[in-house]
């Protein structure tokens, strides 16, 4: 219809009406690639706050599992120093109340800190939705931590595993008081050992107090990392609460 105008505008040399009508045309073209992009805008507003919401209650998670493993972590440390307390003091009954220290002092924790809804952000190429560019650095740098993460408690499992090894030739378990862990059936007693035999043994307590000390520094690992996930936590919470969403 506006082609047919403008022909006849055009024979009927009309200039006015062919200027009109190109002026009509343009407009339409622009306010139509206008609403789009308000559109499209929208979409991805409503797209950032929900990947926010879900980056902050999966980032809430790692946190209350990080907390859930230093606190284990420092457990697998009490048993093994109350052990070792009973081996130096001669008292084999103190040492038997830390001997679930034997079996897990050498345990290496693992802990995802990527969020699920990072990997799908980035996977998807869509981690530029994010506005604020400190926000997506931020967010950005989650990988390479958990990289990084990972790393270092693969090198600890490794340097660990011929000491729990060692270790493991030390003592017996009672099968009996494992079978049934949903009860937590493991007491003072479920590890068994030779306390004069043990006691007497300077290689393994030194072994003992090197399997310790990485647990320390197993301790300050999770700790660092928390800290880390806890301050980029932070800058999603604020722009959660500055945008509204």
């Amino acid at each position: 219809m506006i082609l047919a105008r403008l022909s006849r505008a055009v024979r009927e040399q009309n200039w006015f009406a062919v200027v009109l009508e190109f002026v009509i045309v343009i407009a339409g073209v622009v306010i139509g690639f206008q609403m789009n992009a308000w559109n499209e805008a929208r979409l991805e507003r409503r797209q950032e706050a929900e990947y926010l919401r879900q980056i902050d209650s999966e980032l809430e998670a790692v946190m209350d599992e990080l907390d859930f493993v230093g606190d284990a972590i420092d457990a697998y440390f009490n048993w093994i120093t109350i052990f070792l307390e009973g081996v130096e003091n001669g008292d084999p009954d103190r040492a038997q109340q830390g001997s679930w220290g034997l079996n897990a002092i050498t345990s290496v924790e693992i802990v995802n800190l990527e969020p699920a809804a990072l990997r799908e952000m980035i996977s998807a190429g869509e981690l530029t939705i994010i506005r604020d560019r400190e926000l997506r650095s931020a967010l950005a740098s989650i990988p390479q931590l958990q990289s990084s993460s990972q790393s270092s408690l693969e090198q600890m499992a490794a340097d660990l595993s011929p000491i729990a090894f060692e270790i493991s030739g030390h003592f017996e378990a009672r099968l009996e008081d494992v079978a049934d862990m949903s009860q937590r059936g493991f007491s003072e007693q479920t590890l068994q050992f030779d306390f004069d035999e043990v006691s007497q043994n300077d290689a393994l307590l030194r072994r003992l107090n090197y399997a310790a000390l990485q647990n320390r520094f197993q301790a300050a690992h999770f700790v660092r990392y928390r800290t880390e996930i806890d301050a980029i936590r932070a800058q999603v919470r604020a722009e959660i609460e500055e945008r509204g969403f």
